[in-house]
């Protein structure tokens, strides 16, 4: 895909999207149900944004725009224009007020700027080191396709330490060179060099060549160990229980280092006695409770039950593993909307259904109708390559669309009376001869 969109064209839309958001209040604030939410980021540093579903579409709109811009395309990977943008949009709106003499204006003048500076500039080569868990210190170190896995014993230890030394120039020992020891000694660390145009953008490429490694390490894990029913594996800190991640990169050749802390793993205990009446009600929660309870369950509830079970596996992936996440998003909105039939015209009747169920204007659908298909693109760039690097616009969407469709028919009519599949397939069915999508290709 190729475009005749300039990086300044797409730079005002998104100053004009980042002014709109500015006009919204203090959106730290702000209070949105978890089924309202088209997209949420942030950072331990910046603070934590989120954007409903109007909102995350422009905000989608703006990162393929930017990235498909004739100055950007192939320079960077997509996820690496959604970090920046994401750090640029952060601040300016300068959530923890980090930056409270700076006016908006300035802010947002200074940020455009750095970040059209960052994306022009070609990606170089970066170190990052993650600390991991369940891997044996015997036989390390031991280099596996593009990654070293080592034990950051007293020794080693200090190359990472005196790196950061040297970059910042320090003449005494500092607490984060404690905390360097503190996380990182004698614990398996794995190493990966990768091309990126910054830090957290260089965290992100290796985090994700490291997943690949270790999923393959994983598929031998059986064969690697002596006792393979005690069930082996490989996984990154925070997957098991909740920690702080820590992670360093740093710039192989030149001056450039960047750490990386994120809060990993599920921190809030889940609590049913804090369960409000009203607000659950909304979201068809006492509804799962008695179809859960049932012993003889609709062909339309266990549909139902299927395609929550799908999304509840994907918001369990969402923070570690963004690939599984679409594709469960993906496979919930498949089961909600085609049931059995997911082996017929797949893309084209998905897009049309899933427009036809969650667009409220004939524009509206024609938009979502489109949209599924260059998600549905996605997908399969996942599944059969394995490598696709989703962003978080993509996954915000498709979750954004599968809980909008199972929300209306858990909990609107006429679904809420259905209890054959028939009955569903037959409202498509009759919704789409009641008049065609805007600009629907007619034929599969």
């Amino acid at each position: 895909m190729t475009s005749k969109t300039t990086m300044e064209d797409a730079l005002n839309m998104l100053k004009s999207f980042i002014t709109s958001l500015k006009g919204k209040g203090d959106l730290s604030k702000r209070e949105l149900e978890f089924f309202e939410i088209g997209i949420d980021f942030g950072s331990v540093e910046e603070g934590n944004l989120a954007l409903d579903h109007e909102e995350a579409n422009e905000y989608r709109e703006c990162l393929n725009k930017l990235y498909y811009s004739k100055e950007i395309y192939k320079l960077h990977s997509r996820k690496a224009v959604e970090l920046l943008m994401q750090e640029a949009i952060l601040r300016v709106l300068d959530i923890n007020h980090k930056r409270p003499d700076k006016p908006f204006e300035d802010r947002l003048s200074e940020a455009i700027k750095e970040l059209k500076s960052k994306l022009q500039v070609p990606p170089t080569l970066w170190t990052v080191h993650m600390r991991i868990e369940g891997l044996a210190l015997e036989g390390l170190p031991y280099k596996f396709g593009k990654v070293k896995f080592w034990v950051a014993d007293e020794h080693d230890l200090e190359k990472l330490k005196d790196k950061y030394v040297a970059i910042f120039d320090s003449m005494t020992a500092s607490p984060f060179e404690d905390f360097i020891k503190k996380y990182f000694l004698g614990f398996p660390i794995a190493s990966v060099n990768v091309s990126a145009c910054d830090g957290k953008a260089a965290y992100s490429v290796a985090q994700h060549e490291l997943r690949l490694t270790m999923d393959v390490i994983n598929f031998y894990s059986k064969m690697l160990t002596s006792r393979p029913s005690l069930g082996a594996r490989l996984y990154f800190v925070g997957e098991l229980q909740p920690t702080r991640e820590f992670s360093l990169a740093y710039e192989t050749n030149g001056s450039s280092c960047s750490y990386i802390p994120r809060e990993v793993g599920a921190f809030v205990p889940i609590s049913f006695k804090g369960i409000e009446p009203s607000r659950v009600e909304k979201v068809g929660f006492y509804r799962i409770n008695e179809i859960l309870a049932k012993d003889d369950r609709s062909k339309i509830e266990e549909r139902i039950l299927a395609s929550v079970q799908w999304a509840g596996r994907a918001a369990v992936e969402l923070q570690q593993r963004p690939e599984e996440a679409f594709l469960h998003y993906a496979i919930a909105l498949e089961t909600i909307i085609l049931g059995n039939q997911q082996n017929v015209e797949l893309t084209y009747r998905l897009s049309m259904r899933t427009a036809l169920l969650a667009g409220g204007t004939p524009e509206k659908r024609a938009k979502i109708k489109k949209e599924v298909k260059d998600l549905y693109s996605i997908r399969s760039k996942i599944v059969h390559s394995g490598l696709y690097e989703v962003t978080d616009a993509d996954v915000g969407k498709i979750r954004s669309l599968a809980i909008i469709c199972i929300m209306r028919v858990l909990n609107e009519k006429p679904f809420i009376s259905m209890i054959k599949e028939q009955e569903i397939d037959d409202w498509f069915e009759q919704a789409m001869l009641s008049g065609p999508l805007l600009g629907d290709d007619a034929q599969p």
